[in-house]
């Protein structure tokens, strides 16, 4: 039989465990300050995963982060990666996500607060960032290689993770729901490069 491999692929973990979040998280996330973003809202503070009443929700993402770099990145020990922002996505009826990366940030990840199978609620899409081949063709079906886009629904306590680079968007919410996400951003710290290449930089 035939080898194929995935060269090059970009990454995205879908999260085995799912948070279990407390009412007293759930209070918290429903009464931050939104404020007005390209077709949804979005919290006026970028750092909620440092306030105490979410410390535990931390701890859970920052393990399944320690989990992606350790066996999918590989990276050496003398390398980490932390977050560095922290805020939240709600989208009511016609709102959306416009297509967008995540610039200055390694890895980024999405965490449903609301959804369930079934409801409507519009998924996450991702977009392929370069063309499989330099012809517009038509596929008897779609498979990881050929498709142009991925789109996973949400679930509430379902954590995504995946490369900042990695184009997304929601499309609008037809739903009389409110579609409610935490999303985050991350760098690393530790020495990056080689001095005898000239690229070492100490972060």
């Amino acid at each position: 039989m035939n080898s194929v491999y995935p060269l090059f692929s970009y990454p995205v973990m879908l999260c085995t465990e799912k948070y279990q979040f407390s009412a007293e998280e759930e209070k918290y996330i429903a009464n931050l300050t939104m404020a007005e973003n390209i077709g949804n809202s979005m919290s006026e503070n970028d750092k909620i995963l440092d306030s105490n009443e979410l410390a535990k929700l931390r701890a859970f993402i920052d393990s399944q982060i320690d989990t992606y770099q350790k066996n999918i990145l590989r990276l050496k020990a003398k390398n980490s990666i932390f977050i560095t922002q922290s805020w939240a996505n709600k989208a009511n009826a016609n709102e959306f996500h416009p297509m967008h990366k995540h610039p200055n940030s390694l890895l980024s990840g999405v965490l449903f607060v609301s959804g369930s199978t079934g409801d409507g609620l519009p998924p996450i899409r991702f977009h392929r960032n370069n063309d499989l081949l330099p012809l517009d063709l038509e596929f008897e079906d779609h498979n990881e290689f050929n498709t142009g886009v991925r789109w996973f629904v949400p679930e509430k306590g379902l954590l995504i993770l995946f490369p900042s680079v990695l184009v997304h968007d929601v499309d609008r919410n037809t739903t009389g729901d409110e579609r409610i996400t935490l999303s985050f951003n991350t760098f690393v710290k530790g020495p990056l490069g080689k001095k005898a290449q000239l690229t070492e930089v100490d972060l």
